[in-house]
């Protein structure tokens, strides 16, 4: 395997690339304040798995835009202070949005709790499996003998971009499904279901078709460009979320508008209990 560019320490950017890195990175950091100040003042209860995941998933991408920009940009500090950034916002951005899904699905519907237990399992088997060797190989590879960790180091960053490629898809797969199934059961708003339906199936689209764009740039031995292109689209994926969000506010008003009296309650303690008080919300 050919050296990949950016791995290890002994890495000089040209001036294409940092340009290129410096947009990426600043997409990600300005879309990380602004979905900070767009999370707590849609939510009105600061509280519920969604809540936490999405906050932990926009602030994961901060230090972790810092880390590399004091990596690749050959930044006065130390390796220990950017190693550390870097493996602290790694796995709160990656698995953060993995929960973020995950806690998606406690929104549509109860008939998700028992597949959504394995898909939990499924998260925290993953987050074992890939960021625990990911951090050690990352240390490894930027210590004073990085020889030793690159060639790993490049191989274990394959398989677990992959990994975390396929257990989005799956989650996303799951949501789509139990959403198809709840907009098929619906009577007085069933006009409305395709247009719901196909919007949420276009966004989960789009964002497959991002996270494919990262699978290819990192197996293209791209490694400077594909984390900090990763960083960037992390950030748009969270705002994606939010348009999602709002399809699930729609929905759920719609079955209480269009239920019983006693679908009225459940509805309300769905609305008020699973969304945590969140409130529509639009993004540009």
């Amino acid at each position: 395997m050919a050296r990949e560019s950016g791995i290890g320490t002994n890495y000089t950017i040209s001036f294409p690339i940092a340009l290129l890195i410096m947009a990426f990175l600043s997409i990600a950091i300005f879309n990380a304040i602004e979905l900070t100040v767009v999370i707590f003042t849609t939510f009105r209860r600061w509280d519920g798995l969604y809540f936490y995941s999405l906050l932990a998933a926009t602030w994961g991408i901060i230090p972790y835009v810092v880390g590399f920009f004091l990596k690749f940009y050959g930044i006065d500090a130390s390796k220990t202070l950017y190693i550390t950034l870097i493996s602290i916002g790694w796995p709160c951005m990656i698995t953060g949005q993995s929960l973020v899904l995950y806690s998606r699905l406690h929104l549509i519907s109860h008939e998700t709790m028992a597949s959504g237990r394995w898909v939990l399992m499924m998260i925290i088997s993953n987050a074992i499996i890939c960021h625990i060797p990911i951090i050690v190989l990352l240390i490894g590879a930027n210590s004073s003998n990085s020889a030793p960790f690159i060639y790993p180091y490049a191989v274990y960053e394959k398989i677990q971009i992959t990994i975390f490629f396929i257990q989005e898809v799956i989650i996303s797969g799951i949501y789509v499904y139990h959403t198809s199934r709840m907009l098929r059961s619906e009577g007085s708003v069933r006009r409305n279901a395709r247009k719901v339906m196909t919007h949420l199936i276009w966004v989960n689209i789009f964002i497959i078709v991002l996270d494919v764009s990262i699978l290819g740039i990192e197996y293209a031995g791209l490694y400077d460009i594909q984390t900090t292109y990763k960083a960037a689209v992390y950030s748009i994926k969270i705002k994606m979320e939010f348009a999602i969000l709002n399809r699930l506010m729609d929905m759920v008003q719609g079955r209480l508008q269009s239920s019983s009296s006693n679908d009225l309650s459940e509805g309300r303690r769905l609305g008020n209990n699973q969304l945590s008080g969140a409130g529509a919300v639009k993004l540009n």
